[in-house]
């Protein structure tokens, strides 16, 4: 990734912080349909898929039989189908692994990506902001203050009705600027299939009191006998940027590098907080406690758990 010049981050930055901004969001939109759409996702999400009304969203993931993440999305209740709206980098994944478990069901699995468009609002200005009919106006997600979801016949409509209201284009670096401060995990960067849902911090994903989905056995056991061995967390790096996938470890021990505190996953540099970062915390590494790096011992990370800020 090319590193933005100030300006366009200063301006980006400042309109997505107190106005209003957009960015384009590349995305996977999946449509589930049929009479046992709702039975079908509710086997296979860790949110409850019932009584899901049309407009509404909710977060959501799907799980492996040993509660390793598959994928996130946000599912968005619609009247006669359900749209899974994932990270891009999971299209082609996903659409493959619900359609290898239709079969026999009345469900339909649609990949309708290429013909809808998704752009993330930033900024106070989001909320008031008068959507044309045809389009739905999400909630907040991570960054986000809203998004618009609506069909791709409609984004050039779209588009001047952002320039009307006056609304800023993110870059690409700003945007990660932003997404950074907001703590909010991205698929195949801060997380990926390896982790457990727990470790990254999805509580909004994964309802408590439904049962009977793909890994739900692992999720209750783990948060009824005990707990995940690291945790998704923020990082300030005081005396510079730390790239990511460098691993992290205690400033006291012995052996650098033998045995691993911590790694940084994202880092960007932010207008407001300086060189700030996500990454992964072993669990006796507490909010506050300093970590180095195992390439240059002189660059320091101090651990602030997303809950606390």
């Amino acid at each position: 990734m090319s590193a933005p010049s100030s300006t366009s981050v200063s301006a980006g930055y400042t309109a997505a912080r107190q106005q209003l901004a957009h960015r384009d969001r590349g995305s996977a939109v999946l449509d589930v349909g049929g009479e046992d759409r709702v039975a079908f996702l509710q086997g296979q999400l860790t949110q409850e898929m019932r009584g899901l009304a049309p407009g509404e969203t909710r977060d959501a993931a799907g799980l492996t039989p040993k509660g390793k993440l598959l994928f996130v999305a946000r599912a968005v209740g619609l009247a006669d189908r359900i749209c899974l709206v994932l990270p891009a980098v999971l299209r082609a994944p996903v659409f493959e692994h619900l359609r290898k478990y239709v079969l026999g069901s009345r469900v339909t699995v649609e990949d309708r990506s290429e013909e809808l468009f998704r752009i993330g609002l930033y900024g106070p200005a989001a909320a008031s902001l008068d959507v044309p009919a045809g389009v739905f106006l999400l909630p907040a997600e991570g960054e986000f203050s809203a998004e618009l979801l609506g069909p791709a016949a409609m984004r050039a409509e779209v588009g001047r009705l952002l320039e009307e209201a006056g609304s800023e284009e993110v870059a690409e670096g700003t945007a990660e600027i932003l997404r950074i401060e907001a703590g909010r995990p991205r698929f195949g960067t801060d997380m990926n299939s390896t982790n457990l849902p727990d470790e990254v911090g999805l509580p909004r994903a994964i309802s408590t009191t439904k049962g009977c989905y793909v890994g739900q056995e692992v999720v209750a056991r783990l948060r009824t006998y005990g707990r995940v061995n690291r945790r998704f967390v923020r990082f300030r790096f005081p005396e510079g940027r730390i790239d990511p996938g460098t691993p992290l470890r205690r400033p006291e021990e012995e052996t650098p590098g033998k045995i691993e505190a911590g790694r940084v996953t994202s880092s960007a540099v932010s207008p407001e907080a300086g060189p700030i970062g996500l990454g992964y915390a072993f669990r006796e590494i507490l909010d506050g406690d300093r970590l180095v790096s195992t390439v240059a011992s002189g660059d320091i990370a101090i651990v602030s758990d997303l809950a606390s800020v």
